[in-house]
């Protein structure tokens, strides 16, 4: 107890000593039973804000002017990794006048796995770079207008959400594919005055406790050893967080993987993209985008809490190209598509994303929607608002731990609660999927203005609050109702996936 409040020590002893002195009789009388009940309620709740004091993690405060003067040259900040996440961090400090030092194993460009889908949040954020415009007048990214989608049991709906929004020619996400899309922001960081560095795999990281650098032991191009230093050090290595785990960070595999496969020469599919959901994919989900030049994107996703497994992601995505009753149709018999590559996705946040001088980005800390998959929108966010602290840290001289935990506590306040929601929401739809067979019929019935805000929530643009409005989930628990009846009568005119 020697690290509570002495205020607190003393309050618990009288409260020790009142309880050790009652008596029987004393306890007969009804105010003092009441005044005992009191106590005791006084006693557990100052037991408990003691015991929160004394285990509260005490941050490490340590400034630049408490280290001895580098010996050395060294960057503000290096960033490993120089994917979405990486790359925005390096475009808004360089902006800033910062050195920052980009490190990518990779030479660009470079292919990357997923749904290639950019959400509005992500696209404001290419535009400040000039990456959209660039993406835009080289025709390499096609923005999707119509779409919808199958619910487990066949019902489904497609509108046109951009005219709905008032998007224009826009939409609610452009396809772009990620080996266009990620060298341009790398060499937008780059042109804001990052130096990039390809091809360097980094092996090891070690803070300098004397001089207050961190110390990155690299292998380059050549197989050669490379050591660079940096006051900051960011771990934007992806979903397998090989960086933030070697450091003791991120503990765990990743928890979910998803499959990518484009297909060419489709006269099929008749909209901009379509996601279905089939019992056994469920709480995951499989999609058809449509790509820039014609193109189409299959893509299988599998999240934890259900039946499916990520080692069965080769076969599920198989299956469901060839005998999936919607999305076999679409894709035809004999479909001219490339062979499945796959992702791992670490999903729902990590929780503890800073340290000493260090902050983990993008889906290295696990920015991934648990619900819809949805992390480049997260992966650049989380970049823009790690810039702010960072600089800050810099031209005060201080990146100790407490300065870092601005970062945690910016995007825990915009995302702790919509990636909870999104982990109990995906688990109550693979218990509970005629929830998705009633979203599809509401839809239906609400128009596409309704499938419009469903699909800003889908896709991260929205709150998962709208669920929460009297317009929306009063109707949601009506349809289901009715689908059961649907069920029980064999009203239903879906084909079961």
């Amino acid at each position: 107890m020697s690290t509570v409040p002495d205020t607190l020590t003393k309050y618990l002893e009288q409260v020790q000593h009142v309880i050790t002195h009652l008596d029987v009789d004393t306890l007969k009388a009804p105010q003092n039973r009441a005044a005992v009940i009191g106590i005791g309620a006084s006693a557990i709740l100052t037991g408990a804000l003691a015991y929160k004091v004394a285990t509260k993690p005490k941050l490490n405060k340590k400034t630049f002017a408490q280290y001895a003067k580098p010996s050395r040259e060294y960057y503000d900040i290096a960033i490993v990794g120089a994917g979405p996440s990486g790359s925005t961090l390096g475009f808004y400090l360089a902006k800033q006048g910062h050195n920052v030092l980009l490190l990518d194993k990779k030479q660009f460009p470079r292919e990357k796995y997923c749904g290639d889908a950019v959400a509005r949040g992500a696209q404001v954020i290419l535009k400040e770079m000039g990456v959209l415009q660039e993406i835009e007048k080289e025709n390499k990214g096609f923005y999707a207008q119509s779409g919808g989608f199958v619910s487990p049991c066949g019902n489904s709906f497609i509108g046109n959400s951009a005219t709905e929004l008032g998007l224009g020619t826009g939409g609610t996400v452009i396809a772009i594919k990620r080996i266009v899309m990620d060298e341009k922001i790398a060499k937008a960081a780059k042109n804001a005055g990052a130096k990039l560095t390809e091809n360097t795999t980094v092996e090891n990281c070690t803070f300098l406790e004397d001089e207050g650098l961190w110390k990155v032991d690299c292998l380059n191009s050549e197989n050669k050893d490379v050591t660079y230093y940096a006051r900051g050090l960011v771990c934007a290595d992806g979903s397998p967080s090989a960086l933030a785990r070697k450091l003791g960070y991120v503990k765990t595999e990743p928890e979910g993987v998803c499959s990518r496969a484009y297909v060419k020469d489709n006269t099929l599919f008749n909209c901009d993209g379509l996601i279905f959901y089939p019992k056994r994919l469920l709480p995951g989900y499989c999609a058809i985008i449509r790509e820039a030049g014609n193109e189409l994107n299959f893509c299988t996703y599998i999240i934890p809490g259900g039946k499916a497994k990520n080692e069965d992601l080769p076969k599920l995505h198989d299956e469901i190209m060839k005998h999936d009753p919607y999305v076999s149709k679409l894709l035809g018999p004999d479909p001219n598509i490339e062979r499945m590559k796959s992702a791992s996705l670490r999903l729902g946040g990590i929780p503890k994303s800073y340290g000493h001088h260090l902050v983990i980005i993008g889906d290295a800390a696990g920015f991934i929607d648990p619900l819809t998959g949805e992390g480049i929108q997260y992966a650049m966010e989380s970049a823009k608002w790690c810039a702010p602290v960072l600089h800050e840290g810099l031209v005060k001289g201080d990146l100790s731990e407490a300065q870092m935990k601005k970062y945690q506590d910016v995007w825990w306040s915009h995302w702790g609660w919509e990636f909870w929601a999104s982990m109990k929401m995906s688990l109550m739809l693979y218990r509970f999927p005629i929830a998705l067979d009633a979203a599809a019929k509401m839809i239906e019935k609400k128009g596409s203005r309704f499938l419009a805000e469903w699909a800003e929530v889908m896709t991260g643009a929205g709150s998962k609050t709208w669920f929460l409005r009297l317009d929306v989930w009063p109707f949601i628990v009506l349809e289901i109702l009715a689908q059961i009846g649907r069920n029980l009568t064999g009203r239903n005119t879906g084909i079961p996936h």
